[in-house]
């Protein structure tokens, strides 16, 4: 998609700067939500331009790549502006500025100038107090904050800063409609090694996140390094990107390995000159460079639409950075169909997807953190294709192509669990800590962490159902029968389809349409009935066409959960008590095809307490 012209905005653009001009009428302090690529310096321009009347503008931002991009959208419209930056003398002549925060905190005692508008760039870090002077030097001017990310991960509200949140459309709704770039998810094995590792990782920074020193010590290693490019050679190799590391080392160790690799890589971080910024950044654009590696930086207002994968090699539970860092992909290009997110520290499981819907009017009022959650709320689905098979020896699993569907029987992890769903729906949660898949019709089978003396075991059926097996030690599937070991150590065979255990094999037999499990002499009807779980010989067995009598229990074929009491017979019927109709009788005559005769009141005289053979229809079971 070409870039639009400098003058006109976009439907949500346009849409927004209405919002704004009726939330000014109410409030002066106003921060507005857009995600990370649709576009806030070009609304600042508009709302700068077509209010003039309202005096002096000042721009505030952090980071100089955020300066140039607010300095070249103000020149597409024509504002002139002027800078105060370390750099640059201050020039308070012009009627905009655009200031370096840091810039302006060592001079904002000197600076003469009044704006009756101040802009805030990437307001989530409006909370910092290098940015609260700001409000309190100009206690009169109207302010204006723009983020992709109104929270903050020690749960502080804004309120105190704005009194109000507009909110643009979700990250969905700017795919759907093409202004921002589709995805593909590919996130690392929640039991992978890597998992284990960001796990035991116990420090925390100032912030809340975890502590850079700690997860360089425990994950910056020649096999972590070596796995980034292995993933990114499988999925990405090519493709233009930016690597996000975890220190100034860690990048440097990546870096090395790529460009060792035939990979052009560089490094770019903070501490990396501005001049030098400028042209690795430049040889991004024109193709010399292919791989960027970042710390800490191209986060927030990196505008390059061309980064066809993102590469996420840092842990943090900071659920700004993680949608700051993946929206740095999302602007569309000319050529792109989507952008790859290698997820290789599971950000997935902590926070889900980018397109995921966020409260942000919960965080902006300080009632919910934007922080992750460590207990991972998001399964990843592991699929039984030939590709896959390859992710996951790359312990890499793929999470989500745009428009996919879920269909059929999929085993998915949680929290380094493993549960099933079928068509998309779980059917059994994440529970088992390991999932072997089976020959049909049966799923897979299933264990359940057990603390008594070994693991439990269960079988999955092709519906993805638990059927509530109770097996242990090593399992052997015979059929419908499962060969393992009760609580107490004793082999007994579980039968899937009569969910019932027998200390043999037993032989299975079918009298008429009914089947019956055989050991020995006694026998059982397979299917657990109420009133029908006991042992009976063959002299207790007659079967019609549709019933089979039990004893003193008579069942139907296709109503085997309602077994009827039998209290004698009558010529080529059965008397049994009459549950369903009361109303017709308190008893009932049925024929061996499962009609009924007649019913009766009382019991008839003439019943007889056995079966005449010579009169039935009734078989009796060989």
């Amino acid at each position: 998609m070409s870039s639009f012209p400098s003058y006109n905005l976009r439907d949500y653009q346009s849409e927004m700067k209405s919002w704004l001009d009726e939330a000014w009428k109410k409030h002066r302090h106003v921060m507005v939500q857009m995600p990370a690529g649709t576009g806030k310096t070009h609304l600042m321009a508009a709302v700068i331009r077509e209010n003039a009347e309202w005096g002096n503008v000042l721009i505030v931002a952090h980071r100089m790549e955020l300066i140039e991009q607010i300095a070249s959208t103000l020149r597409r419209f024509g504002i002139e502006h002027g800078l105060i930056v370390r750099s640059s003398a201050t020039d308070e002549c012009r009627p905009v500025m655009v200031a370096s925060i840091q810039t302006l905190a060592k001079r904002v005692g000197t600076i003469r100038f009044r704006p009756g508008l101040v802009v805030v760039d990437e307001a989530h870090h409006a909370l910092a107090k290098t940015y609260r002077m700001l409000w309190d030097k100009w206690m009169d001017a109207r302010f204006l904050g723009l983020t992709a990310t109104p929270c903050r991960m020690n749960e502080k509200p804004f309120t105190d800063l704005f009194d109000t949140l507009l909110q643009s459309w979700n990250i969905s709704e700017f795919i759907d409609k093409g202004w921002l770039s589709d995805f593909e998810y590919v996130s690392v094995n929640p039991d992978s090694r890597i998992m284990r590792q960001i796990a035991s990782l116990e420090k925390r920074g100032a912030d809340g996140d975890y502590q850079t020193k700690e997860m360089a010590t425990v994950m910056d290693s020649p096999d972590s390094v070596r796995h980034l490019f292995d993933s990114y050679r499988h999925f990405a190799d090519g493709r233009k990107g930016i690597v996000y590391a975890i220190d100034r080392a860690h990048a440097g160790h990546i870096a090395e390995y790529y460009s060792r690799c035939g990979v052009s890589c560089c490094v770019i971080d903070g501490k990396t000159p501005l001049k030098e910024r400028v042209r690795l950044v430049d040889d991004y654009r024109m193709g010399r460079v292919r791989v960027l590696v970042s710390v800490d930086c191209f986060s927030e207002g990196f505008d390059c639409p061309e980064v066809e994968f993102i590469q996420l090699a840092r842990p943090t539970l900071s659920l700004s950075k993680y949608l700051q860092q993946v929206g740095r992909g999302m602007r569309v290009s000319r050529g792109k169909s989507h952008v790859l997110i290698l997820d290789q520290v599971g950000l997935y499981q902590t926070f889900g997807l980018p397109t995921d819907d966020r409260d942000w009017e919960r965080m902006f009022r300080g009632r919910q953190a934007g922080k992750g959650n460590q207990e991972a709320l998001h399964g990843v689905v592991l699929r039984d294709c030939r590709s896959d098979k390859t992710l996951v020896n790359l312990e890499m699993v793929h999470i989500k192509r745009r428009g996919e569907r879920h269909e059929g029987l999929e085993v998915f992890m949680q929290n380094r669990k493993y549960g099933v769903m079928m068509d998309g729906n779980v059917t059994c949660r994440a529970v088992f800590e390991n999932m072997e898949r089976i020959g049909a019709p049966y799923f897979s089978m299933a264990t359940y962490p057990y603390y008594v003396f070994r693991s439990k075991k269960t079988i999955i059926d092709g519906r993805g159902v638990d059927l509530q097996a109770n097996l242990y030690g090593s399992v052997e599937q015979h059929g419908d029968f499962f060969k393992g070991h009760d609580l107490h150590g004793n082999v007994v065979y579980w039968d899937a389809r009569g969910g019932r255990y027998y200390p043999v094999l037993p032989e299975i037999v079918y009298a008429g349409k009914f089947e019956l499990t055989k050991v020995g002499h006694r026998y059982m009807l397979r299917q657990q009935t109420a009133g029908l779980n006991f042992e009976c010989t063959n002299e207790d067995i007659y079967v019609g066409k549709q019933l089979m009598v039990m004893r003193d229990v008579l069942i139907v074929k296709h109503d085997l959960s309602n077994p009827y009491r039998v209290y004698g017979y009558m010529g080529d019927g059965v008397l049994v008590g009459n549950q369903k109709n009361p109303l017709l009788g308190n008893y009932m005559l049925m024929r061996d095809d499962g009609t009924v005769l007649r019913y009766y009141l009382d019991l008839p005289w003439n019943v007889m307490n056995k079966p005449d053979m010579k009169l039935m229809r009734f078989k009796k079971i060989e």
